[in-house]
């Protein structure tokens, strides 16, 4: 892929469950069309799957974060010490002067992602005696939303809307664990009926099938990508197969099952009669156009 591009992409690293050992934890690069790079969550295996597929920390412009669950945030350590520290090729340490990479997520997930780091990166003396003076925006450039929608279910708002550097996305709250701040992602990729009514590229993160939602969303949806489970356990908080199987055509040929389980070849038959794709670590999607380019 060429530095700049006419399209937006986005590489899977890892596309398994929470626990998948043979498709390793969700973790996917975007890539805009004047090449910067933002991560889609910075699981527990990102280092080495990044590392695998021959990109460095300095190579990431940014991080957007669904929720706070370990295989989605617990690489964010690794990430921030790394970028704060160390200089890479042409990128400074950003404790040297050199550029914060970007961070985003709902307010309501930053807070709790800050509680996951802070035991971490808090450790930084500010030169007057306090040694935790360390706070999220000493490693990253936090930006703020650009729009929000008022509570709903929950305490906090129904989503907020970003835009830095060429990035647009909506995070909007989903029902993952009951309680729990959570949101799916609504990335901007093209004008459809004008800058009201954006073309996007739905990412779920982790939560159950919102059927009514997903239908609405489709004139205007160029691609989803839905994690799966097989399995109906009691207290459901991903989206059962199921249920998936169940969604109007329209959506079912748009959409791409992740973070599945690691005995996915089992259910493949049915997955493929039901008109789905399956992701799969590197993986290549044109985002624009909602199709497969490796």
């Amino acid at each position: 892929m060429s530095a700049s591009s006419q399209t937006i992409t986005l590489r899977l690293f890892g596309a398994g469950g929470a626990f998948s050992r043979r498709y390793g934890t969700t973790c996917s690069m975007v890539t805009l069309r004047d090449g910067k790079r933002w991560l889609i969550d910075c699981g527990r295996q990102a280092p080495d799957q990044l590392h695998a597929a021959g990109y460095a920390w300095h190579d990431i412009h940014g991080q957007i974060i669904t929720h706070c669950h370990g295989d989605h945030v617990f690489g964010l350590e690794d990430f921030a010490f790394v970028r704060y520290f160390e200089t890479h090729a042409e990128v400074m340490a950003s404790s040297r002067g050199g550029p914060q990479p970007k961070y985003i997520s709902h307010s309501a997930v930053r807070d709790e992602v800050w509680e996951t780091l802070a035991p971490s990166l808090r450790y930084l003396q500010d030169g007057r005696g306090n040694l935790r003076s360390g706070t999220l925006q000493h490693f990253f450039d936090v930006i703020g939303p650009a729009a929000t929608e008022p509570p709903r279910k929950n305490p906090w708002n129904h989503s907020e809307t970003f835009e830095v550097d060429g990035l647009r996305v909506v995070t909007r709250e989903n029902e993952h664990v009951p309680g729990k701040p959570s949101c799916a992602l609504e990335l901007h990729v093209g004008e459809d009926a004008g800058p009201t009514s954006p073309r996007i590229a739905w990412w779920s993160g982790d939560g159950t099938v919102d059927a009514a939602f997903l239908h609405s969303i489709e004139p205007r949806t160029s691609i989803y990508f839905h994690d799966c489970t097989f399995i109906d356990y009691p207290g459901q908080v991903h989206g059962f197969f199921d249920k998936l199987e169940a969604l109007p055509e329209a959506v079912r040929r748009k959409l791409v099952i992740m973070h599945h389980e690691d005995n996915l070849e089992l259910y493949r038959p049915r997955v493929e009669a039901a008109g789905f794709r399956i992701a799969l670590p590197g993986h290549v999607y044109d985002l624009v156009a909602g199709q497969q380019l490796l």
